[in-house]
């Protein structure tokens, strides 16, 4: 068991989206700073966190270490972090990563005596912060649960065996991001002949959804700001279907559909903050209505 103390020293590998959600969210919940953060990009101030120059700075001022980059990135960072890793670290991974990457990543850092915890973020950061509901997994689930439950955190301990968080995560995004990308295929066609309403009026009197609209408007919005990162994720869903098995026709073609719509520019556009209407998210890029 590593070194144990009272108040948990939080540091962030990656400091992009997520992680300065739930360092504020920590913070405001009382958790006594600083809390210590690194990312490759310059980012603005947030009160009570110290960006540190490297990783081996985050390391060396905390125990409990978030790991938010990306999903591609995870495995990289972890193996990065080796060097600096000690028996008291608690290296939590909260990416989105293939059950298989997560296990990887759990070999590299139980390899250096820290001791490693799946976190599978299971709904979006933005609002819900530090109370975003979280599946660990690991044999010092408990532990990180233990630390942090005092500052809010919603967080779940699923059994020591790796994969099974992410797995759960992953294959809720087939759901969700096919769900995504249907929807934006459906739209782009109806806007096209104004006739969304009608469709979406049609869907609410033939399945238990009641408000199909309200949905578009929510899906669309995010899929505008996030779509590059959520096509990785369905990417990321249709390599570990291969690796047991399955040929992912769904995933393959609902990533390209979400990509598309993420390479359009509207991040920039939008900024962080997601439109309200899927209106605005198609406007620019329909076609010309054909005339009947």
């Amino acid at each position: 068991m590593g070194e144990q103390r009272n108040t948990p020293r939080v540091g962030f590998i990656g400091f992009g989206e997520a992680g300065p959600l739930i360092a504020k969210g920590l913070l405001d919940a009382g958790l006594p700073g600083p809390i210590t953060a690194f990312d490759i990009r310059p980012r603005p101030d947030v009160d009570g966190v110290v960006m540190a120059r490297d990783t081996a700075g985050v390391l060396a001022a905390s125990d409990y270490i978030f790991s938010a980059v990306t999903a591609s990135e995870a495995l990289e960072v972890a193996e990065q972090a080796t060097p600096y890793l000690k028996p008291h670290h608690l290296y939590m991974d909260i990416n989105s990563c293939a059950p298989q990457v997560k296990q990887r990543i759990a070999k590299i850092v139980n390899g250096t005596g820290a001791r490693f915890v799946e976190i599978a973020v299971m709904a979006g950061v933005p609002g819900l912060r530090q109370t975003v509901p979280m599946l660990l997994c690991g044999k010092a689930a408990g532990e990180a649960i233990t630390a942090l439950a005092p500052y809010g955190v919603n967080m779940r301990d699923f059994g020591p065996e790796y994969g099974r968080a992410a797995a759960t995560k992953m294959f809720r995004s087939v759901l969700v991001k096919g769900l995504e990308a249907l929807i934006q295929e459906s739209v782009l066609g109806a806007e096209t002949y104004g006739v969304s309403g009608e469709v979406f009026s049609s869907m609410n009197g033939s399945y238990p959804i009641t408000d199909w609209e309200g949905l578009a408007h929510h899906m669309l919005g995010r899929t505008a700001i996030h779509g590059v990162r959520r096509a990785h994720e369905l990417e990321e869903a249709a390599e570990t279907l291969r690796e047991i098995g399955f040929e992912p026709y769904m995933c393959e073609a609902g990533a390209k559909r979400i990509a598309w719509l993420g390479s359009r520019g509207l991040k920039e556009k939008f900024g962080d903050k997601a439109p309200e209407d899927y209106r605005e998210v198609v406007r620019d890029v329909l076609p010309k209505r054909p005339k009947g």
